[in-house]
């Protein structure tokens, strides 16, 4: 059991009577009954937690780990600002299988391009880059996280697919770009879809801000 309990404990039955001043802190000097033991073990957890959680709050590191919080988002949002109007120069730039740019992409090329720009190593196929970054839920979405798919090619189930999320709206529902066809080239995509997209979602990863 931690000390700083043990320690409250030790206080509590002092008050009460129950601890002599010389008795060591040990569980076996305290007559008390099992079932009330366990509440004052319990109500010594909380305080403890509590004064923890108090010392936090107000500690004079408080406000400097808050200031480099907002400063990280800042820069955050920033780069993937950046990332985005990148990308968008390469809307409409047609799409082959394997090429990676910046006159054709493939899925994976494309995103592996725009990430090589802002110094991200990205792995070459989208099922590989799957292993990257952070799973995150779907609706922790940001700008900058990639969505990942599977693909007619790659069968029900498996990556094919990648895209690179560019706005979220207030619903959950966001926007996406990516190379998607050899009939569409780089285009944005909404999601969900109620459609193709929706029905082949495999999950989403984030990289920007983790370690690959």
């Amino acid at each position: 059991m931690n000390r700083y309990v043990i320690t409250i404990i030790t206080f509590i039955l002092a008050l009460l009577g129950i601890a002599s001043v010389n008795a060591a802190p040990t569980l076996s000097n305290y007559p008390v009954p099992a079932k009330h033991f366990k509440s004052v073990v319990d109500t010594s957890e909380e305080l403890v937690k509590s004064a923890f959680k108090s010392a936090r709050e107000n500690s004079p590191f408080a406000a400097i780990e808050a200031e480099i919080s907002k400063s990280q988002d800042e820069e955050h949002s920033e780069l993937v600002d950046q990332m985005k109007e990148f990308a968008a120069k390469y809307l409409g730039t047609r799409y082959r299988l394997g090429a990676t740019g910046p006159n054709q992409f493939d899925c994976s090329g494309f995103i592996g391009y725009v990430f090589r720009n802002f110094g991200f190593n990205l792995n070459r196929d989208s099922r590989s880059q799957y292993l990257q970054g952070e799973h995150i839920d779907k609706g922790e979405i940001k700008p900058g996280d990639l969505l990942f798919f599977s693909s007619r090619s790659s069968g029900k189930g498996r990556v094919g697919h990648v895209a690179m999320v560019v706005d979220v709206n207030n619903d959950g529902s966001c926007r996406f770009i990516h190379a998607s066809s050899s009939k569409r080239g780089v285009v944005y995509q909404n999601f969900p879809d109620n459609g193709y997209y929706s029905r082949h979602f495999i999950g989403a990863k984030r990289i920007i801000g983790t370690s690959i």
